[in-house]
Formats: C-alpha cells, structure tokens, sequence
C-alpha cells in the first residue's frame, strides 16, 4: 500500500490519546479526532464514524451493529483503548469479519499497584486523615486515638478474579505478609504455577467466592465483566463479610450491586470500602457513597501512570496500522 492509499484510510478517534500513539497514525492517515476531552454522545458518533475504515474507542462507546452499519462496509478494526471490550458487539464483529484490538496486560502492574494503593488508603484511613489535615481540625498532634485504622501487614486478603492483575496484586501481598484467598471462573489459575513465590506461598488458597466472603479482612474485585459476574456482588455476599472487612472494586462497577453496598456502609454492616469504578460513570453528585467517610473514592484510574498510558496510546494505535497493512500477526487482537 502507498502514501497515497493510506491517506484515504479514514480513522476515528473518539478521545485524544498521547502523541505516542497519535504520531504513528498522523503519519499515513485520515483523523477524525474528536478533541474536546468528553465522551462523543450518540448522536456525535454516529456522524463522525460514517466512511470510516479503522475505529479507535474507549469504555464509553457503544460499539454495536447500528454504529458498524454507518461506519460502512470498510470499516475493517476496532482498537480500543482499554483491556475489556465489552462496549463492543463482538458477534456482530465477528459476522462482518471486522478485527477488535486491544491493550492486553500492558496495565496489569500499574493497575495492581493502584488496587494495594486503595487496601491502605482503606484500611489506614489515609484519604480521611488527609481532610483532617487540610480542614484544620487537627488539634492535639499526636493523639492514641487519632484516625486509628487497620493494619494490613497479616491479614487476610481475598481476590476475586486471579488472572493476571490478581496475581500481581497476590505477589504485592506475599511481601505484605497477607493470607491469601482466591476464587476463579475457571477454578485453581496456572498463572500462579509460573511464579514460584506466589504458587509456593503457604497462604494462598483456592476456594470459593462465599468463603472469600467470609474469612477475609480485605476483597478485591478484578475479575471481568460478563454475564456471570453482572452484580455478583451483592447483598447476598456483602452480608457474609466480616463486619470489620474492606471491598475494593479495581474492576467494573457493574460487577457490585450498588445500592446493596450502599446499604451495607450505611448500616456499618461492613467497615469501609474503596471504589475506583462505579455502575454508572461518573458518579452522580447526590450518590451517597460521597458523603461516607469510611469510603474511598477514584475516578477510574486503575491504569493512570505516564508509562502505562504511553503504551496503550501505540498499542491501540499499531493495531489499527498492522491490520490496515494486512499485518495481523504483529497486531494484538481478542
């Protein structure tokens, strides 16, 4: 393909992304690039993607068969700029032969990172402690009962979901001392056989999601989203928790029953929690969660770092330029 065929190749980009990636497609292609920092509304996207032969999306847009019709019989990839595809109708990708790209493990760490960030901020009442400062209501400098928390040096963490983010954050455990509880779609993860700290650790055990319920100090939720896992926890989970137990959400918001957290927190049925994600984004300003102090809020930055953000940027992007090249094996594709 020459200069000038790559020049008619038409790419939407519904968000900006970093030059890293931005600068690999500048060079040969048509952008469409919505610049304004928000989301493309429906009606946005679906005049923007008319013509076009590569898509590059984000968790927010809705990928389905109504958007791949305006998009025209060339359209050829979908990239998205996130590990999860679940915005995109992948039966009706794999009907027109269109390829989905996406980021693969490259957040893995950085998201693994955030999530032991939110077990301190949680158990050590961090977040809380900071407002106190800044609000001037520290009076006494040290005190024995100032924003004492929890500790976790010890504790027993549970994970829902150990793929690889979950076996990154049971490795971040081990050096924490933790017992480890992790239950899997697929039961007992060969992941862990290929780290020997982990797989040889006496604290990690396979066992089921009501018992990681249960006997754990600290759950995080990094499993996928699917139908399964749609509101899987939920009332009946939360309520088996020990009352002085932390959830912490690094995955989907969709994955907890949101007004059954609600209601735990608010009756001290659990004793905090810390959520990076949200059923419905962003989280609307009278949520309740706002105003409880024993919870810790993000705005879904599990794999917000410079690095990590860098490489999704040229992921997403060489996807787009292998594929339009006919170099599918160089592309990363589900």
């Amino acid at each position: 393909m020459d200069k000038s065929e790559f020049a008619r190749s038409r790419i939407l980009i519904t968000r900006p992304i970093t030059d890293s990636g931005l600068d690999l497609l500048r060079q040969n292609y048509t952008l469409i690039l919505n610049s304004t920092g928000r989301p493309l509304n429906r009606a946005e996207l679906k005049r923007k993607v008319k013509n076009v032969n590569a898509i590059l999306c984000f968790l927010n847009d809705k990928i389905d068969k109504e958007i791949m019709d305006l998009a025209g019989p060339n359209l050829k990839i979908i990239s998205t700029f996130s590990t999860g595809y679940e915005h995109i109708d992948i039966e009706e990708t794999n009907k027109r032969n269109i390829k989905v790209g996406y980021t693969g493990s490259v957040l893995t760490e950085t998201t693994a990172d955030l999530a032991f960030g939110l077990i301190l901020s949680a158990g050590r009442r961090i977040v809380e402690a900071d407002r106190l400062v800044r609000d001037g209501m520290w009076k006494h400098g040290w005190s024995p009962d100032l924003m004492v928390g929890t500790d976790i040096y010890g504790k027993t963490l549970g994970i829902i979901g150990m793929g690889k983010i979950g076996s990154a954050i049971a490795k971040r455990a081990v050096g924490f001392g933790m017992n480890i509880l992790y239950t899997n779609r697929r039961g007992s993860n060969s992941i862990l056989s290929n780290n020997n700290k982990i797989s040889h650790s006496k604290t990690m055990k396979y066992t089921d999601l009501y018992d990681v319920a249960r006997e754990s100090d600290y759950i995080v939720v990094c499993c996928s989203l699917n139908k399964d896992s749609y509101r899987m926890i939920s009332h009946r989970f939360i309520y088996q928790m020990k009352k002085s137990a932390f959830l912490i959400n690094i995955s989907r918001g969709k994955i907890v029953n949101q007004k059954d957290l609600i209601r735990a927190l608010t009756n001290k049925r659990i004793a905090g929690a810390a959520l990076d994600v949200y059923e419905d984004e962003p989280i609307q300003k009278n949520n309740p969660l706002i105003k409880m102090k024993n919870v810790v809020l993000l705005p879904h930055i599990g794999s917000a770092s410079i690095d990590t953000r860098n490489k999704m940027s040229e992921i997403a992007a060489s996807n787009i330029i292998n594929v339009l090249e006919g170099n599918y094996e160089k592309a990363l594709l589900i």
